[in-house]
């Protein structure tokens, strides 16, 4: 009897922490592409772990965090003027996949990136091209 009481509160406590990661990584997408739309440094310094890797698969390109952080300034450029949307289609074992649209003034794209965490920080970010248009938002 004591056993399954045992084993019922871990249970418990197991699908309470996985709720509460859950919840934390949606906060972490949230501050991303409001991060992203702004091209905010300091934000990004926060969230990406120090060996954190963005990974734009269309163009073949792997950065580090200081790499990326190091892009900001053109990519302030191309976002002015752009709309970001974002759903989050998958949440499985510390990776999110997320559907984006980005809407630029002149057009648009349609992505799916994977987030992958440890604790409160982003490790990895890997983006690829859906389409280019933005259909589902």
């Amino acid at each position: 009897m004591m056993a399954r009481l045992i084993l019922a509160i871990a249970i418990i406590l197991s699908l309470t922490y996985a709720g509460r990661a859950a919840d934390n990584h949606q906060r972490l997408i949230q501050q991303w592409y409001a991060a992203l739309a702004t091209a905010d440094r300091a934000m990004f310094d926060k969230l990406l772990a120090d060996e954190a890797k963005v990974i734009l698969e269309d163009i073949d390109s792997i950065q580090t965090k200081d790499e990326f952080l190091g892009s900001l300034d053109e990519w302030k450029n191309a976002v002015r003027g752009a709309t970001l949307r974002h759903r989050i289609g998958n949440t499985d074992n510390g990776t999110v996949t997320v559907f984006v649209c980005y809407q630029f003034p002149s057009n648009a794209t349609y992505t799916r990136e994977i987030f992958n965490f440890r604790g409160d920080k982003i490790i990895e970010s890997a983006q690829s091209s859906v389409g280019e248009a933005c259909e589902g938002f």
